[in-house]
């Protein structure tokens, strides 16, 4: 299932707390106010904001969990699915014009444009994430916790099955070698929809 989304609400608070200000003891400038304001303009108008996510029901096989047929052997994994027999597993991405456009602005040494763009990007993505899964709750019920490849004992080299097994590429997601999500500005999660 790949979806497309157009308008994603990108709040300045969170951008100043993405940029490690304090939203109710750091003293902003109205330059940089000025600044972070007319950056998430200029994001808005370079988000090319899609995702993918599939649904599988859980099937276990001695200490293997079995989604279709993508594997996962993590205790953590184990645990957070627990209570849970369908997994939903997403990826989204806003695109590459961000990441393009943060390489040209530290060509150009604008380190501080680069800084605030980046910052937006990284709130534009867990906005986009954040309405997926609010998504999900809605149409099938409480959901766990979100878990990523890389986090906890899940290693991240369980990237490169769980991408494929959620149809990354047909969303112009790829990985590095060493595993890393390009765009930059993507994200990978599974969750369990718990029992009510």
């Amino acid at each position: 299932m790949n979806n497309e989304i157009v308008n994603l609400k990108i709040d300045y608070e969170d951008v100043l707390v993405r940029m490690g200000a304090n939203k109710y003891r750091t003293k902003i400038d109205t330059k940089i106010e000025t600044s972070i304001l007319e950056t998430i303009d200029l994001a808005k108008k370079l988000l090319q904001p899609k995702y993918a996510i599939s649904m599988a029901t859980k099937k276990i096989k001695d200490n293997d969990i079995f989604l279709d047929d993508f594997r996962i052997t993590s205790k953590d994994i184990f645990r957070l699915l627990e209570n849970s027999e369908q997994v939903c597993g997403l990826i989204a991405t806003i695109g590459f014009s961000i990441d393009t456009k943060i390489s040209l602005f530290l060509e150009q040494k604008e380190i501080m444009p680069a800084f605030i763009l980046d910052s937006v990007g990284s709130v534009a993505i867990e906005e986009l994430v954040g309405n997926i899964c609010n998504d999900v709750k809605e149409k099938f019920g409480p959901t766990t916790m979100r878990f990523s490849p890389g986090y906890g004992d899940w290693p991240i080299q369980n990237q490169k099955d769980f991408l494929q097994w959620l149809g990354a590429e047909k969303i112009g997601i790829t990985l590095s070698p060493t595993f890393q999500m390009v765009p930059r500005k993507s994200v990978s999660a599974l969750f369990g929809i718990t029992k009510k």
